[in-house]
């Protein structure tokens, strides 16, 4: 059972990440303590939680959700690179039918009518999937961080967004060919090509994304 600290970490990690409290945005103990509903403690130790995590930050007794960084979006898809890459190396050859239909069945789940939410998640699923190819914890964790990290801009309409799912496709029948070193290649590419399309998006619309009160420095 959840505490309640624990249930106020929670439900301020879904405000920031479904941008309920917009990049930017100034946040006070007394505030969040009156919104939620509960102690200043519990509100206390979620934004200590939640900023080690990169959600919020603080400065003295004034706290922030961080604007989006373009930088550190870029660092991340950098990081994300490196740990997939990894993570096929060490587990590519020996991926299972089981590990390779999970895969698959995540890919069918999304089709036209899938929500930018669902696609979002789906696309976090299929890659916490290569990452579990390694067998190691820490590949798995870290590559899910990024992707935790990375759910702020999953709202974002990306020009050519399905071009995406045709590139996990083809990493995945790769995988299910055997073919370690095009899988790399592949998944190099895709992780590239995402990258330069969320930060066009980022940067092509500045002023559309300061009327909904985002923040991107």
């Amino acid at each position: 059972m959840m505490t309640q600290s624990q249930l106020v970490e929670d439900r301020l990690r879904r405000m920031i990440l479904d941008m309920d409290l917009g990049p930017g945005e100034r946040l006070t103990e007394r505030s969040l303590e009156e919104l939620l509903q509960t102690s200043r403690t519990s509100v206390r130790t979620a934004l200590f939680r939640l900023e080690a995590e990169g959600l919020v930050s603080h400065n003295g007794r004034a706290w922030l959700v961080p604007p989006i960084d373009l930088e550190e979006v870029r660092q991340l898809f950098d990081y994300r690179e490196i740990l997939e890459v990894a993570a096929i190396q060490l587990g590519g050859p020996a991926a299972t039918p089981s590990e390779l239909a999970e895969m698959h069945t995540i890919l069918n789940s999304i089709d036209m009518n899938s929500t930018p939410e669902q696609r979002a998640e789906a696309s976090r699923q299929f890659h916490l999937k290569i990452g579990g190819l390694a067998k190691n914890e820490f590949v798995t964790r870290s590559i899910a961080d990024c992707m935790n990290r990375l759910l702020r801009v999953r709202w974002i309409e990306i020009d050519n967004a399905d071009a995406g799912w045709t590139e996990h496709r083809a990493v995945l029948q790769a995988l299910q060919d055997g073919n370690v070193g095009h899988a790399i290649a592949l998944t190099k590419n895709h992780i590239g090509a995402a990258r330069e399309r969320l930060t066009s998006a980022l940067t092509a619309r500045p002023r559309t994304l300061r009327a909904r009160g985002i923040v991107v420095s």
